[in-house]
């Protein structure tokens, strides 16, 4: 650990001040090193007030974002518009939504730019399809939601949603491991930046029991890492 602060009671705890102070630095960098034709991204995770959402967005709209995503908590999505009005960054937003109707209204809002869904939190692919519809309708985009917990089945029907629908807007991949494509037959693979649907049939991914059982679950991982987000003072934080 840093211990950055050592002072606190959580010396390495999430400042609000140095983070508000520190992504503007981190975006100039990336783009001073990247250039233009290299889109950037970044994640909040719900942890700012409107206010400081609007702040931050501001100080990053110089440097084309391509999205800001989860500037604020759930509860408060009501006000979604006002971060994206003030800040005049796009927003991507979705993924904590459980449910396909709070989906549909995050559509149709009018307060975002890309749908960050968990595809099976709101009903599986017939739902997420249907919400990809009204996208198209609306003029808003897709980024389904696909980090390292996402199974390769999952990844697959986001893939399959990707490629049916002129919403699509980008895709979140993760690269699996061996053992994963061992358990997971027909695990699809990003290549050059790039993943492609299966030709099998379905999602073209299968289960392999026997080497599963190599893999026992082990439960609670997410809660201890979880439980490792705080503040200076030691309270807890969004992970």
């Amino acid at each position: 650990e840093r211990e950055g602060y050592p002072d606190a009671p959580y010396p390495d705890g999430w400042n609000l001040r140095e983070y508000l102070d520190d992504v503007p630095r981190l975006f100039a960098s990336a783009r001073d090193r990247l250039g233009s034709q290299v889109e950037l991204l970044h994640d909040v995770h719900h942890r700012l007030t409107v206010a400081q959402a609007i702040t931050l967005g501001r100080r990053i709209a110089e440097f084309d974002p391509y999205f800001l995503e989860d500037p604020i908590p759930q509860e408060q999505y009501d006000r979604l518009d006002e971060v994206r009005t003030g800040s005049g960054v796009p927003l991507a937003v979705g993924e904590q939504t459980a449910n396909v109707t709070d989906a549909a209204r995050l559509i149709t809002s009018g307060s975002v730019d890309y749908l960050r869904l968990h595809t099976s939190a709101v009903g599986g692919f017939t739902n997420a399809l249907k919400l990809a519809h009204l996208c198209e309708l609306s003029g808003v985009k897709t980024a389904w939601h696909g980090p390292a917990d996402v199974s390769p089945i999952g990844a697959a029907a986001n893939i399959t949603l990707d490629v049916i629908s002129p919403a699509f807007g980008i895709q979140e991949a993760h690269q699996y491991n061996d053992a994963a494509q061992a358990v997971f037959l027909g695990t699809i693979i990003t290549s050059g930046g790039h993943v492609r649907p299966n030709e099998a049939p379905g999602w073209g991914v299968s289960l392999d029991e026997t080497e599963a059982a190599k893999y026992p679950p082990q439960p609670h991982l997410f809660e201890r890492f979880a439980t490792h987000t705080r503040a200076l003072d030691g309270s807890l934080q969004a992970p």
